[in-house]
């Protein structure tokens, strides 16, 4: 719930962000939001290699540290924007990076070790259904941090959640794929 209300945020409002709160015309604000999914599949190959290599078979370690990483890269992010366009890129390239990988790890290969041979479609539509929640709240939750606290804080709601989604996924650090 938590990834896909990260993930809907941004690709439903990076353009409204870019335009409004940074005042990059509509053309500028159009190509730098594209890099949000553009990059961001990198993250699904970084995740699905980390995942398979690096954690051997672990999903939950990859997932756990990707989303550590989606927050510091929201955390960073108000503090880029000043440097100009190419840091907000970068920004928003880390974030995409960091939003998808995890994201393609639960809903794909995560409910297959959830829910083992016999329930892995089971697993997968309880994460979706919960996903679609995140996706239907995202917008409201955009709009009232926005009208209250600001673009900025934002973000840092971002990060906390990106941390509580971290810490959750590492509770299940070690279980390995029922391969």
């Amino acid at each position: 719930m938590i990834l896909k209300m990260t993930r809907y945020a941004f690709l439903f409002w990076l353009l409204v962000y870019l335009e409004k709160a940074l005042h990059y015309d509509v053309s500028d604000a159009g190509y730098m939001s594209s890099v949000y999914e553009l990059i961001g599949f990198f993250g699904v190959i970084l995740a699905g290699y980390s995942s398979d290599k690096i954690f051997k078979s672990n999903r939950f370690s990859t997932v756990a540290v990707m989303m550590i990483g989606l927050g510091l890269a929201c955390l960073a992010h108000p503090y880029m924007v000043p440097y100009g366009k190419i840091a907000t890129i970068i920004s928003i390239a880390l974030i995409g990076i960091a939003t998808y990988g995890p994201d393609s790890l639960i809903c794909t290969a995560g409910s297959m070790d959830v829910g083992g041979t016999k329930g892995a479609a089971m697993a997968a539509g309880i994460i979706n259904g919960m996903g679609s929640v995140g996706k239907m709240f995202s917008g409201f939750i955009v709009v009232a941090i926005n009208e209250y606290y600001g673009w900025d804080n934002l973000f840092y709601f971002f990060v906390i959640m990106s941390f509580i989604g971290g810490g959750l996924a590492a509770i299940k650090w070690h279980q390995q794929s029922t391969d």
